[in-house]
């Protein structure tokens, strides 16, 4: 699993060293549905588990990520987003919501392929509060895309007009 850093870099959690200066991660902060916005909470904690998996391919990428995740999807002609379950998303030409939030105001889009499913991989995943949403990047290095995960979306507004993000 990666996070996305104040610094716009890509970090692989599953190579955290035992003693890390300051890291932060970006999440989408959607607890006040009139003010949705980026921010970097300190990682403090780090959630070890042992789930299923789904290997999702994305933009020529393959992520793995908890099958009972969800990820936001966006309806382009419509500008809304809606996080959709891992579990919903074989075969029905879900697109995900694909940007970088330091970086650019573009909002893009790309087709979901499900590639795999494991049965038990061990996890490393900041502790998210309720209503958070975070980005995870796509690629290594500096300014990737990242698509956006949640756990638990009961506490996650409907549908989100992509022009409140910024």
């Amino acid at each position: 699993m990666k996070i996305l850093t104040p610094d716009n870099h890509s970090y692989n959690l599953n190579k955290v060293p035992e003693l890390v200066d300051d890291l932060q991660y970006c999440v989408l902060d959607t607890t006040n549905p009139k003010n949705i916005d980026f921010f970097f909470i300190p990682l403090i904690f780090l959630e070890s588990f042992n789930a299923p998996s789904m290997v999702l391919e994305i933009k020529g990428v393959n992520i793995q990520m908890p099958i009972d995740w969800s990820i936001m999807v966006i309806e382009r002609e419509l500008g809304q987003c809606e996080m959709v379950p891992l579990t919903s998303l074989n075969d029905r030409g879900f697109e995900a919501l694909t940007m970088n939030p330091l970086t650019t105001g573009l909002i893009n889009s790309a087709e979901i392929k499900v590639v795999n499913v494991f049965q038990e991989v061990k996890w490393y995943f900041p502790k998210l509060k309720f209503g958070h949403i975070i980005a995870v990047p796509l690629g290594e290095g500096e300014n990737p895309d990242c698509l956006y995960f949640a756990k638990d979306i009961n506490q996650l507004p409907d549908t989100m007009d992509v022009g409140s993000f910024f």
